[in-house]
C-alpha cells in the first residue's frame, strides 16, 4: 500500500499509469491505496452522486475495497457497513475514512459478503464485485459470470435479504443479463470528468414475498 501523492510517476508500474494520472478523481491526498484499489475504486464525484440516488438510510457495501463508495455514502449522511475479505484493504479503508472524518458513520467488517450479509440489517446493499482486473474489456461483452464472485449468485442472494439492490457494472455490461431476474430497475451513467466510467443499476424486486422478512 502507498499514500496517494503528487508524484507524476505511478508507483505501481507503467501498466497502471493511466489510472495514476486520474488519481485526483478518486480521492484526496493522504489516503492509502494499492494497485487494485487504484484501478477499481469509484471516482469521488460518482460515489457522491450515487449516494444521493440510493433510498436506503443504512447501506451494506459488500465489496468495500479501499473505501471509496463507503466514504461517499457516509459523507451524505448514510450509515454504512463496509465488508471486505482483504484485511489489509479494509485497514486502508478505515484510514481513508478517517481522512474524510466519517469513521463514526462506517462499521468495518473483515469477512465474506455471503456470510456477513445474512447477519446484519440494512435497507440497501451496494455491490461492486471485482471485474477480473484492468483487462476486463477483453471479454467484449461483460456478463454476470465475469464478476468474481459470479454475479448471478451475488444477485440471487441479495434479493433474498435486501429491499434495494444496487449494482455497479462496466460500460460493456450486457443488460440482457437482467432478464433472468424478475426485477424493475433503473440504469445510471457514472460520469467522471465528462467520461462515462461505469454504470450503476438500481433494482427493486417485484415479488416482495421472496424478501427476508427480517430486513
Amino acid at each position: 500500500m502507498i499514500q496517494l501523492s503528487k508524484s507524476d510517476i505511478c508507483p505501481f508500474g507503467k501498466s497502471l499509469q493511466k489510472y495514476w494520472n486520474r488519481r485526483s478523481e478518486y480521492f484526496s491526498d493522504g489516503i492509502l491505496i494499492d494497485a487494485e484499489g487504484l484501478y477499481s475504486v469509484v471516482p469521488e464525484q460518482v460515489g457522491l452522486r450515487l449516494a444521493e440516488l440510493i433510498q436506503g438510510k443504512t447501506i451494506l457495501d459488500g465489496f468495500a475495497d479501499v473505501g471509496g463508495t463507503a466514504i461517499a455514502f457516509a459523507r451524505v449522511g448514510k450509515q454504512v457497513i463496509a465488508v471486505d475479505t482483504d484485511n489489509q484493504r479494509l485497514t486502508m479503508a478505515e484510514h481513508n475514512a478517517d481522512i474524510y472524518t466519517v469513521t463514526n458513520e462506517i462499521t468495518f467488517i473483515h469477512g465474506d459478503f455471503f456470510k456477513v450479509a445474512s447477519t446484519v440489517k440494512a435497507d440497501t446493499v451496494y455491490l461492486d464485485p471485482p471485474w477480473s482486473g484492468p483487462n476486463y474489456k477483453e471479454h467484449g461483452r461483460f456478463l454476470f459470470e465475469h464478476f468474481n464472485p459470479d454475479g448471478n449468485r451475488v444477485l440471487e442472494f441479495s434479493f433474498h435479504h435486501f429491499n434495494e439492490v444496487v449494482l455497479r457494472v462496466p460500460t460493456i455490461f450486457d443488460m440482457s443479463e437482467l432478464k433472468r431476474f424478475n426485477t424493475s430497475f433503473t440504469v445510471h451513467d457514472d460520469v467522471s470528468e465528462g467520461r462515462v466510467v461505469s454504470k450503476t443499476i438500481i433494482l427493486q424486486k417485484n415479488r416482495p414475498n421472496i424478501l427476508d422478512s427480517t430486513h
